[in-house]
């Protein structure tokens, strides 16, 4: 399509109603869900790592005392909210559609595919993996390690490029929309997104080996959901007065 038959269409798409009160509470929803996948981070990140063990040892060494009940509630909490917060992602879609049919596309793309592969998928095959390589440890310590790499790689990692595909996909849709002006949001709302949050969080790590700074870190991909929403919740109102000036 022509930029003049895009310009065209978006100018046609303009003339739609957003229901902003819809919008603000399916965003509210989205980052309870977010916070909820944060705390089953928090259940799973919480420890020190042993710093005796070098390279994979060390980094999964917290693992191997973390009981079992925070492991199953964690798996409870990622399962459960990453849904939930994928219901706040809608509301950014039903913001980006009036403006652009082809970017809110992609962005539902992103949606269906983190819904898909998020919670249920590598948030709780992640925790499955945690579990396995703990036990193993207790019944075969010299073998452990390999047979739960080898179990990683059979079952969490092809879901984990999968989400990261439409991760990708979702962002790209999300950074472009904006930049382009193809929301009510200024252009500028695109740092309101989940690299950007992500990053900020797994910055902590600089902080050396702390609990708090390993669960902090653990959940970063979480802390940048609860960026992108809670950042955009924010500036919902200024989005409002975009729209309205720009349709006036």
């Amino acid at each position: 399509m022509s930029l003049k038959a895009e310009t065209m269409k978006n100018e046609i798409a303009i003339e739609e109603t957003i229901e902003w009160n819809r919008i603000k509470r399916l965003m509210v929803i989205g980052l309870i869900g977010a916070i909820m996948i944060l705390v089953g981070d928090f259940l799973a990140g919480w420890g020190v790592r042993d710093e005796n063990l070098d390279g994979i040892r060390g980094l999964v060494s917290p693992y191997l005392t973390i009981s079992d009940y925070r492991l199953f509630w964690s798996a409870i909490l990622g399962s459960v909210g990453v849904p939930i917060a994928g219901i706040g992602h809608l509301g950014i879609y039903k913001l980006i559609k009036p403006y652009s049919r082809k970017y809110a596309k992609l962005y539902r793309v992103g949606i269906l595919g983190f819904l898909t592969f998020g919670g249920a998928g590598v948030h709780v095959s992640s925790l499955a993996a945690a579990f396995f390589y703990k036990y193993m440890t207790a019944a075969s310590p010299e073998t452990a390690l390999e047979a739960s790499i080898k179990f990683a790689c059979y079952f969490p990692l092809p879901l984990y490029v999968t989400l990261f595909a439409c991760w990708m996909i979702l962002v790209f849709s999300h950074i472009k929309a904006f930049t382009k002006g193809f929301s009510p949001y200024p252009r500028w709302c695109w740092i309101f997104s989940m690299p950007v949050g992500a990053l900020l969080g797994g910055l902590i790590v600089v902080f050396g080996n702390h609990a708090i700074v390993n669960a902090i870190s653990v959940g970063a991909f979480s802390l940048g959901n609860i960026w992108n929403l809670g950042g955009l919740l924010l500036m919902l109102d200024r989005a409002k007065e975009n729209r309205q000036r720009s349709s006036a």
